[in-house]
């Protein structure tokens, strides 16, 4: 965890490559089959836009939750909050 603490990158100084965000999706799909498979009710993210710096970057919560669905039984989802003007009426 080298980019974690006191000595660590600087957030605004940490810009990844589209090939490492896009592997949010990957990483957050197999949190929520280990967390389906333990046992445990439900999966909360945060909605997050233009976020290069490796924080929660999954802009579109709804869609991704059904995706989500498709591929666990028993485990709900929560968005921790929708940022209302990114999406358009």
């Amino acid at each position: 965890m080298e980019d974690r603490g006191q000595y660590a990158t600087p957030v605004n100084e940490r810009l990844y490559p589209n090939e490492h965000l896009i592997t949010a999706f990957d990483k957050a799909e197999a949190m929520a089959r280990l967390l389906d498979d333990l046992g445990y009710d439900i999966f909360w993210i945060a909605e997050h836009h233009f976020q290069r710096e490796g924080y929660e970057c999954i802009p579109n919560l709804l869609l991704f939750y059904v995706h989500l669905a498709h591929v666990t039984k028993r485990l709900r989802f929560g968005c921790g909050f929708n940022i209302a003007p990114m999406w358009h009426p």
